[in-house]
């Protein structure tokens, strides 16, 4: 055999045990990445195996500023739509998310922002939002916006929510019975994802008496802006710190 042939086969050789273990390695993080989207859904988190970019929207946070998909460039970030006169479960989604975020470092803190967005804008001005999240954590965004401003944004994301105006007048005609949704079940029974219902604190006006359900899921934005994916409740902050 000449040593031109040898050499030859010896670059072949090279280049097939490259090519082998490229595709082990490729194979291997196919495997890896599909355990880690495994485990992820068993803690309630599900992503969609293609980003959805979000169409254009427009709303005001707890600073009275405009806030808009370009405030979603750059960083994770956790949007949790709810109310503050919430009793149950937005009180305890903000308090797991807090726990959460005080689990991150200082590094991993500048990479996501948490965001309350209210499905109660007639109750919760930006004053208001910003009281409400400051109990929970300095860094946490709070929205708001007109009712049809935030419904560009909570279709976007699958956010579904009762018509206040409707119980309000639901109410006055039957003060005993509970609020319906459209398919005729009950606001106060929690829905399968974490929906829940409202109740009148004291000293509210009749007006300011009324139920409010809505989902119970926090949405996943990436640093492109882009819809990632959803995680279901209970929350839980040691679940939240896996996604």
């Amino acid at each position: 055999m000449n040593k031109r042939l040898l050499i030859a086969f010896v670059i072949v050789d090279i280049l097939l045990g490259l090519a082998v273990y490229r595709g082990y390695k490729l194979w291997n993080a196919g495997e890896e990445a599909a355990e880690q989207i495994s485990e992820l859904r068993e803690k309630g988190t599900t992503l969609f195996p293609e980003p959805r970019p979000l169409s254009s929207f427009s709303l005001i946070d707890a600073q009275g500023n405009d806030f808009t998909g370009a405030n979603l460039v750059g960083k994770w970030s956790l949007v949790f739509f709810g109310f503050t006169h919430c009793p149950d479960i937005c009180p305890l989604t903000m308090k797991e998310l807090a726990e959460m975020a005080a689990q991150l470092t200082q590094a991993e803190r500048a990479q996501l922002q948490v965001i309350l967005g209210t499905v109660d804008p007639e109750r919760d001005d930006s004053a208001t939002m910003a009281e409400y999240v400051a109990k929970y954590s300095d860094d946490f965004v709070g929205l708001t916006g007109s009712r049809v401003a935030l419904s560009v944004l909570t279709k976007q994301l699958y956010v579904t929510y009762s018509d206040p105006a409707e119980l309000v007048n639901h109410d006055n005609h039957d003060d005993q019975a509970p609020a319906q949704t459209s398919d005729g079940s009950s606001q106060h029974a929690p829905s399968s994802d974490g929906a829940h219902s409202s109740h009148t604190g004291a000293g509210e006006s009749a007006a300011d008496d009324y139920l409010i359900t809505h989902s119970g899921h926090i949405a996943l934005i990436n640093p492109q802006g882009d819809f990632h994916g959803v995680i279901r409740p209970p929350h839980r902050d040691r679940d939240l710190l896996a996604v």
